[in-house]
């Protein structure tokens, strides 16, 4: 599980400096700044995922779809977006 979580810390860290300027990706500043978007954007993703999951599974709850829909949506669109901004740069 640690593994996983490391991978997917990494991942966001990644797809967040990709918003960043270049001329600014090297500065501490905005790693940092980066740093904490990503971990704010993953810890909300996993509690919305958690969430969603303890009402689905153990309240038996139809409406724990939504918020493990809304975590998927939010990272599949993070990484979509990542990908179209290092396309971009990269022309």
């Amino acid at each position: 599980m640690e593994l996983l979580f490391e991978i997917f810390f990494e991942v966001y860290i990644e797809l967040m400096m990709y918003i960043v300027p270049e001329e600014k990706a090297s500065s501490k500043k905005y790693r940092a700044l980066a740093i904490i978007i990503a971990t704010i954007s993953m810890l909300g993703n996993l509690a919305l995922f958690i969430w969603g999951g303890i009402l689905l599974f153990e309240r038996h709850n139809f409406w724990g779809l939504a918020p493990i829909a809304i975590a998927l949506i939010w990272s599949l669109a993070q990484i979509f977006l990542g990908f179209i901004l290092d396309q971009k740069k990269n022309k």
